[in-house]
Order: C-alpha cells, then structure tokens, then sequence
C-alpha cells in the first residue's frame, strides 16, 4: 500500500513552486495589457507625450499598453493610486520633475514618498526653458536685463506657470545667482504667460520650445539664453546661460515612466528595454522633436540619477524660499 506523502515532503514542494512563480511570471511578462497612468487630464501636453510613445511601446512589449488618466491635486492623485498598485509590472506611471522633486519641498506631507514608493524605469523627453521677453523691453541680452534689474530692484515682474514649477524655479534660480530682485507673477498654464509677455503686460517669462517657438517665429517674443548646455538646434541663435555669464545653469522639465516599488528586477529591465527603443524609434523621435521636445533615452538607473540630481539642487532651493502650497 502506498504512504501518503509526507507533510514535510509537502510543504518542501510548495515552497519550491513559491520561490520559482516569480521566474515564470518574469520570463512570460507581459501576458496582458498594462495599463500607464497620468497625473494630467486628457488632452494635454504630457497626454499627447504618452499617447505618441504608448503606441510604439505596445508594440515593442506585445501587449496593449492603455492610458488612464487620473488628474487632481497638481497629479498628486495619479501618483498616489500608482504607488499603492500591485508591483507587478502591470502598472505605469508618468513620472515628472514635479511629482518626484518639487512636490517633496512645497507640501508638508505626500501620499506617496517618490524614493521609496517607486522604481524609475527611464526617461522619455525633456523640455528645456529659456527665458522669454516682449519685443519691446529694452534690455536685449541676459547681461543687460540683470543689470536692469540690479539699478531696480523689486520693479520688474516675471510671469510664471504657478509657483514651484519648472518655469518659476527656472526664475528663482536666475535671481539667486544674479542677486536680483525680480517679482513672480502666477498664471494658470504657460498659454497665460505666453499671452502676457506677447501682450507686454509682464516683461518676461520663462517658457519652453514648445510653448515660445510660434510666438518666437513671429517675432511676437525675444529669447534672450536658454537654460541648456548647449545652444538648441531649432534656436542656433540664442545663446546658452552659460555663455552668458552663468555657469551650470540647466533647467529643464522632464518625463519618463516608473513603476511601484517591489516589481521584479527582470520585469523592470524587460520594460527598460522596450522603453529604450521606442524612444529611440525615428517616428517618435520625430514626433517629439516637432513640439519642441528633446527625446532623452535613459536606464533606470540613469533616471535614478536624474532624480536625485535634481532633488538635490531643487529641494533646498524651494525650502530656502520658503515655498508651499499647502
């Protein structure tokens, strides 16, 4: 008569098909749609960002690649619902320089925690800002614009896109190290400040390609430097902040997916991989490049790298200016 396997024989035997589950999952991954969530409304700039690379990653992973938007709370929700999915893979998340650097300075206490909650898979695009005056304001060069604003102080106003984004921090960081006093004005969107500086009703602003080109084309605005390494090729002609007296000085929004934190090892570098090339992919590179966006491939951990760079010059910066929204 046969023994019934022992318990211990058994337990040795689910064990072992515990530990080898995540192997399997990990070399059939994906077997179903994954779903990318935005912490934007539909129809933006960053749905328009997602929709143009989520076609060619699904194709690159095999699977349906779905957007769901989930706007509110300056995209604090989207981060949040996110960072408390399944880490399985199956869930994207548009990452930006706001949900992972800014916000960890201008609010008190998050939902989620960006270092911890999440894994960066890589970079998408960066938008580079460059500081944007009317035709009409005097000062035509960075140089003569600090000193107008050193002889006065207080008087001149910048239009911003709200206070702790890019564009405004863009303006604190010029002011800190120019050792200028110039007053932000906010508006709801970079639309708005484009129509202020074209209207000439505040000065200045800063602005990316994608915003300021069409105004720039009509002569509508002066770029006076754009906040990059080098000089951007659409824009041969507008020198660098560097060239212009201030070194190190780089200020760009940027984009790439990320995912909850404890998803498999393999899992990332499988959904690294096809991130890679289809940012890579001439058609989304083009499509990119035509808003004024750079595409910037990256890994994982040169996004990581990325992230705390930024934290690292932001955070201090917003808290020295003492900035909060709530």
């Amino acid at each position: 008569m046969r023994k019934p396997p022992h318990v211990l024989h058994l337990l040795l035997l689910f064990l072992g098909a515990a530990l080898l589950a995540p192997a399997a999952d990990a070399q059939t991954y994906p077997s179903k749609p994954i779903r990318w969530i935005l912490g934007y409304p539909p129809g933006g700039g960053t749905d328009f960002i997602a929709r143009t690379v989520a076609q060619t990653l699904s194709a690159n992973l095999g699977q349906p690649v779905v957007i769901e938007n989930r706007p509110g709370a300056a995209a604090i929700v989207g981060a949040e619902a996110a960072a408390k999915s399944a880490p399985d893979g199956y869930t994207l998340f548009m990452a930006d320089n706001g949900t992972f650097v800014f916000h960890t300075a201008l609010y008190k206490k998050l939902p989620y925690d960006p270092n911890k909650d999440f894994i960066p898979v890589g970079m998408i695009m960066r938008a580079y800002m460059m500081l944007v005056t009317n035709p009409s304001f005097a000062p035509q060069t960075l140089q003569e614009l600090v000193a107008t604003a050193k002889a006065q102080p207080g008087q001149l106003n910048n239009a911003s896109n709200g206070s702790g984004t890019s564009h405004h921090l863009a303006m604190e960081l010029l002011k800190q190290r120019a050792g200028v006093d110039i007053v932000n004005i906010p508006f709801k969107g970079t639309a708005a400040v484009a129509q202020e500086v074209v209207s000439g009703r505040v000065p200045m602003g800063f602005l990316d390609l994608s915003v300021a080109r069409g105004h720039l084309a009509a002569g509508k605005m002066r770029a006076l430097a754009v906040a990059s390494k080098k000089r951007l090729p659409p824009l041969p002609e507008v020198p660098t902040f560097e060239e212009s007296g201030f070194p190190d000085f780089e200020v760009f929004a940027w984009q790439g997916i990320a995912v909850p934190a404890g998803t498999p090892n393999d899992v990332v570098a499988r959904l690294s991989a096809a991130l890679m090339k289809t940012m890579q992919s001439p058609e989304v590179s083009k499509r990119l490049g035509d808003v004024g966006m750079e595409v910037t491939p990256s890994t994982s951990e040169q996004m990581a790298q990325i992230i705390r760079s930024d934290q690292a010059l932001w955070v201090p910066l917003i808290r020295q200016l003492g900035l909060k929204v709530d």
